[in-house]
């Protein structure tokens, strides 16, 4: 077990080094160790969105009805991957929508959806604060 540690180490030491002499061998590791020596950017795969809520307190299974209705819509988007809603076990009146999309166009028409229109009327009454929208 001990020499498997001693070879991971010094093929962590060839990739930096490599990294070190211009990235020019083993760019992908040399991307893992460090980011300033990578030529291109990594390829964006998909589009990712947490969206947090707060609702007023009281307005919990207000807001789930009224979300559950968007997650069964948003489900059926051609572009859509994932799309589920969190509550946080800490404080009921937050909530999480994570998304995943097959990229920023996907995304574009969930957001311009009627759905989605339907889902931010809706709620407008019973939230405590804007919707906050985190994407990657």
């Amino acid at each position: 077990m001990k020499k498997i540690g001693i070879i991971l180490i010094i093929c962590a030491m060839a990739g930096i080094m490599a990294c070190k002499n211009g990235g020019k061998q083993g760019e992908a590791q040399c991307c893992a160790e460090s980011a300033t020596c990578c030529k291109e950017q990594p390829v964006k795969e998909k589009t990712v969105v947490v969206a947090r809520v707060m609702v007023k307190a009281g307005q919990e299974k207000a807001f789930i009805e009224i979300a559950s209705k968007l997650v069964a819509a948003t489900r059926a988007e051609e572009g859509n991957l994932f799309y589920t809603l969190y509550q946080s076990t800490e404080n009921p009146s937050e909530f999480i929508i994570y998304e995943e999309y097959k990229d920023d166009a996907a995304f574009e028409a969930h957001a311009s959806s009627a759905h989605f229109a339907a889902f931010s009327e809706a709620t407008n009454g019973i939230m405590a604060g804007e919707l906050m929208i985190d994407q990657f």
